[in-house]
């Protein structure tokens, strides 16, 4: 065991309060304009596009809140990983693989947008999914387990203030010094 590092924390990104100004008059617009009661109630189009909207709405806001309570995004200790946006904490002796993963980025010149993950493979991946405090991503998570890689955490490195190569590599420099054989 590595006794030289003890914790690191990584606070949130500041993209996404700044994503969430962008979206609010989108918004307002929606409801205001476009939006009756009748027009809710009746209009399976309506109902699909205030629900993504309240989806889209509800992550921005709670990644807000978690930043204004000066709540970091990932915390490193020798014994865990805690991830505060998923709400879980995930024990180094438990993890069987870090790695780091990519989704988007469309071939297109202007279109090269990249989220980058860290994605944490887990032995017991049913010990985590109760940590969930949301009841749907929880439920969500179950059902789809299989769907995925096996027992498969992700750290969104779109949420956290640093560069995404260096978060990555303290982040298995971690799992290598603590991790359980």
């Amino acid at each position: 065991m590595a006794d030289d590092i003890e914790k690191e924390t990584f606070d949130f990104s500041p993209l996404k309060p700044i994503l969430l100004l962008v979206f609010v008059p989108a918004i307002y617009f929606w409801f205001t304009r476009n939006l009756s009661f009748l027009g809710f109630i009746y209009n399976p189009y309506v109902q699909l596009v205030t629900y993504v909207l309240i989806y889209f709405l509800w992550k921005y806001l709670h990644v807000t809140y978690l930043m204004l309570t000066l709540k970091p995004a990932v915390v490193l200790t020798n014994e865990s990983i805690a991830i505060a946006q998923a709400g879980y904490t995930i024990e180094w002796k438990d993890v069987k693989d870090v790695f780091l993963s990519s989704s988007g980025g469309a071939n297109m010149p202007f279109m090269r947008l990249k989220n980058y993950y860290i994605t944490i493979r887990v032995r017991e991946p049913e010990k985590y999914f109760a940590q969930i405090k949301n009841p749907f991503t929880r439920a969500f998570r179950y059902l789809t387990r299989n769907w995925r890689e096996t027992g498969a955490f992700e750290v969104d490195l779109s949420l956290v203030r640093g560069d995404e190569d260096e978060i990555y590599h303290r982040v298995l420099r971690y799992y290598q010094n603590n991790r359980g054989f």
